[in-house]
């Protein structure tokens, strides 16, 4: 018995636990002979080379059941198969990771740029934006607002909303120039690069755009809307749209509302051009 392996010292040169080979042995895929008069399990030369291969598509984690099939079908052509089946999920995974740290790293980009900016008024460029506005009558009905949101949820799930975790809010160029800050809308921007066939998409088109940010309670929005609108007043612009509020960091991300962050957005175009 030499030439054999007892299941501990199969166990000890592969550094894994005996259950684990009387796992292989349950499932069929590493049979070792069995001495009925001592009880013990041996395993062969052909037996440490075989768990050899095993751990090794084990290490390329690919599962027990596509390792098993192989083992019962070991060919050339099907190892090919099984180890291009497996850089493909592989390639999956890491573009799947490479966006999700595009999306941390724009959020962390956020974050902190806002935080650059906080009370200063600028002029930014911003380019072509597509989206929804969703009309809400009473911001004081949770129902209407559900509603409206249940409503648009095929454009919710292609929305920085979710992609980005971006809410954005708007008052129409009418209530901005009336100072009334208690109509606002919803802004759901479409990032994705899918054609979405709807009327209701609005283009916002690229712009200048009067920009401030703001850090504490919403509350604050009416006077820096204040600001915001006699900067732009006293500097020979006039408004051009709907501006756009985003809530960059709000209750969903903070329990303190002084570590709120907001940005209002007004797009503007030269008196002179109106002229």
């Amino acid at each position: 018995m030499k030439e054999k392996f007892l299941i501990g010292e199969l166990s000890k040169i592969f550094n894994i636990s005996a259950d684990t080979l009387r796992y292989y042995d349950k499932i069929g895929l590493l049979k070792p002979e069995y001495d009925q008069y001592n009880h013990y399990r041996y395993y062969s030369l052909e037996n440490f080379f075989t768990l050899s291969r095993i751990l090794f598509l084990k290490s390329l984690d690919i599962s027990m059941k596509d390792i098993k099939n192989y083992f019962s079908n070991q060919e050339k052509d099907h190892l090919l198969r099984l180890l291009k089946s497996e850089k493909d999920e592989i390639d999956s995974k890491i573009n799947r990771l490479i966006n999700l740290k595009g999306k941390i790293e724009s959020k962390i980009d956020l974050i902190e740029g806002a935080n650059s900016y906080i009370n200063e008024i600028r002029i930014e460029r911003l380019p072509e934006r597509r989206g929804v506005f969703i009309e809400i009558e009473d911001i004081q009905d949770d129902s209407e607002i559900k509603n409206s949101l249940k409503k648009h949820e095929a454009h919710l799930k292609m929305s920085s909303w979710l992609i980005e975790g971006q809410v954005y809010t708007s008052l129409s160029k009418m209530n901005v120039l009336q100072r009334r800050f208690d109509r606002f809308n919803y802004f759901i921007e479409i990032l994705s690069s899918n054609e979405i066939d709807s009327t209701q998409i609005k283009v916002l088109k690229e712009n200048n755009y009067a920009c401030i940010v703001f850090s504490g309670s919403y509350d604050k929005i009416e006077h820096y809307y204040g600001i915001l609108i006699q900067w732009i007043e006293n500097n020979g612009y006039e408004i051009a749209g709907d501006s756009i509020e985003k809530n960059i960091v709000d209750y969903g991300f903070s329990n303190s509302e002084e570590e709120y962050i907001s940005e209002i957005q007004i797009p503007i175009i030269p008196k002179t051009q109106i002229e």
